[in-house]
């Protein structure tokens, strides 16, 4: 703690701000969006293809 009347002396530690510290590396509202869609798109197609190999399998019989 310094004085009121000491202009010369800097605090070692500031302020902090408020709320939680920001990521250096965080990521927009619109990345987070795409890389689920992706995600989700995968998911689809795996769907898709099983779905056309049952219908394969059931068109040899």
């Amino acid at each position: 703690m310094k004085q009121t009347n000491d202009k010369f002396t800097v605090d070692a530690f500031d302020k902090r701000g408020r709320g939680r510290p920001l990521k250096h590396d965080a990521k927009t509202s619109a990345q987070r969006q795409k890389e689920y869609r992706q995600r989700n798109r995968f998911n689809l197609l795996d769907l898709i293809l099983d779905e056309k190999q049952i219908n394969v399998t059931r068109n040899e019989k």
